[in-house]
């Protein structure tokens, strides 16, 4: 509110006998008021000393008065922060027999456009400053139960906004009105009614004119080709499959010393055999000597693999540590 409207409007409840007044933090500091029985906090503010300021509006000059805050039972961890900051709080219960106000809220909402956007723009209000609450750990807002919630502001349908779309909150407790076309409500107000309908009529008339255009699928990317591997690549993948064959028949060999295989199928599993396990031509002379031939030649394949995979190692280690 301006200055002036706001003077008007303290001015005209500090003469009034009873009332209730509805403020922010503004009204929280500076302001005398005579005579104020009960505080309400209905959120809890971030800063303790709000808190102290909020609730010095009553029981001044000697008078008693009272100053209540709503805490849901999983914030009941503000109660010992207040206590650690000298602000000392004692449960009150809660009267069982009050009235259900929620179906008037509701009904009149369905009356007057007016009061259903209040109580949205109430709740969007609202659950936006729990979200950004200084004492985040008290005050989780993903344990908002919204459901309940937009019941308590009267709400005919559960907002989409952001903080409800992309978050699983609690809906338990919720009644949705779905036998009323909530763009059908009208405002009490004629003069806004008429207001609103020119809108609506003004914005058909310019979805008509320029329709939106139909949304169009980007166009799939082309495959990137495949690059080639470069030399120091190639002698990697080399130098791993040496290494693969090595321990492939590092492996047969302890079978055939521990006798899982015999030596006819070693060598076939090998490659230094025929693959149907029998000799070319010759006696069994002539086998054993391939055989002792065979076994020669395996060793001197697997000293020449071990001897230029340990260099190949050596040089890139002592490469790396170069860079390092």
């Amino acid at each position: 509110m301006k200055q002036s409207l706001r003077e008007k409007a303290l001015a005209s409840f500090s003469a009034l006998s009873s009332g209730v007044l509805v403020c922010t933090d503004v009204a929280a500091r500076g302001l005398d008021i005579p005579s104020v029985d009960l505080i309400v906090q209905y959120d809890p503010p971030q800063d303790p000393n709000v808190f102290i300021h909020r609730a010095g509006r009553t029981a001044r000059y000697d008078q008693e008065g009272d100053a209540i805050v709503f805490l849901l039972p999983k914030e009941d961890t503000y109660v010992e922060f207040l206590k650690l900051r000298g602000v000392p709080l004692t449960e009150r219960e809660c009267l069982a027999n009050t009235d259900d106000v929620i179906p008037q809220i509701r009904s009149a909402a369905l009356e007057d456009r007016n009061v259903m956007e209040k109580g949205l723009r109430a709740f969007v209000s609202f659950v936006r400053a729990y979200k950004e609450h200084h004492c985040s750990y008290i005050f989780r807002w993903k344990d908002l139960e919204i459901g309940k919630l937009a019941m308590e502001y009267g709400l005919l349908q559960i907002p989409s906004m952001p903080e409800v779309k992309h978050h699983s909150l609690s809906l338990e407790g919720f009644i949705s009105v779905d036998d009323v076309d909530i763009t059908q409500i009208k405002y009490k107000d004629k003069a806004r009614e008429k207001q609103r309908k020119k809108a609506l009529k003004r914005k058909a008339e310019e979805e008509a004119q320029n329709p939106k255009p139909e949304r169009k699928r980007p166009p799939e990317k082309p495959e990137k080709p495949k690059r080639k591997k470069t030399g120091k690549q190639r002698q990697s993948i080399q130098t791993k499959e040496d290494l693969d064959e090595l321990a492939h028949e590092y492996r047969l060999l302890k079978k055939l010393k521990r006798g899982d295989i015999d030596e006819e199928e070693y060598e076939k599993l090998t490659g230094f055999g025929d693959s149907d396990g029998e000799a070319s031509d010759g006696d069994g002379s002539n086998l054993d000597e391939r055989k002792k031939g065979n076994k020669a030649q395996k060793k001197t394949k697997q000293r020449g693999k071990c001897k230029s995979g340990s260099k190949k190692f050596e040089g890139r280690s002592k490469l790396r540590s170069k860079r390092r």
